[in-house]
């Protein structure tokens, strides 16, 4: 949870809201264990219109927030696969814990990847755009964005499975937000 709000803090930060970027990396570091005081819940409540403008929520009905669901989706789906791969159950998680969610765990690791597509859609999606094929493939392109992964450069995509193998035992890699920018391999 605090890497989440961290990196929402970052995606704040690039998108030139330093005020607001402050006040989360604050928020950050008042998470403890288990989250018993719900700082990711009231962290939330202030990103998403420190974000997207006064009176946005994620229950509004427009295209940002269709957007934010596809590429959240997106990254869900990815991170159930690589925790499959790597003989994990997606639906046994640690903080999510539903019953009727058979991706509990995907759900837990694939938090502090959201701002990604935060960033990505506050930077590129207007309000009342649409949701075309062109836009989909472009957030399903998400997974090769630049992200920092144990002090690296790496694609989202790879940075997910690297946190995957980290819970066999070797250090939980967690990324960090970078400027949005494609993925090159050298």
């Amino acid at each position: 949870m605090t890497a989440k709000i961290q990196n929402q803090a970052e995606c704040l930060a690039l998108c030139g809201k330093t005020q607001e970027a402050a006040f989360l990396f604050g928020r950050a570091k008042a998470v403890t264990s288990g989250d018993k005081d719900n700082v990711e819940a009231s962290a939330a409540a202030y990103y998403f219109p420190a974000l997207f403008g006064e009176g946005y929520t994620r229950r509004n009905e427009d295209t940002r927030n269709a957007a934010l669901n596809y590429a959240y989706a997106i990254l869900r789906g990815y991170m159930a696969r690589c925790l499959t791969v790597y003989g994990f159950q997606p639906c046994l998680g640690l903080h999510h814990d539903s019953e009727l969610n058979q991706f509990n765990l995907a759900d837990d690791l694939m938090e502090p990847f959201r701002p990604v597509a935060d960033l990505y859609v506050a930077a590129n999606v207007a309000e009342d755009a649409a949701l075309t094929p062109i836009l989909k493939g472009k957030l399903v392109n998400l997974l090769n964005a630049d992200i920092l992964s144990g002090g690296q450069h790496h694609s989202v995509a790879y940075a997910m499975e690297r946190l995957v193998q980290g819970l066999r035992g070797q250090a939980l890699l967690l990324p960090k937000l970078l400027e949005y920018k494609q993925h090159s391999y050298e």
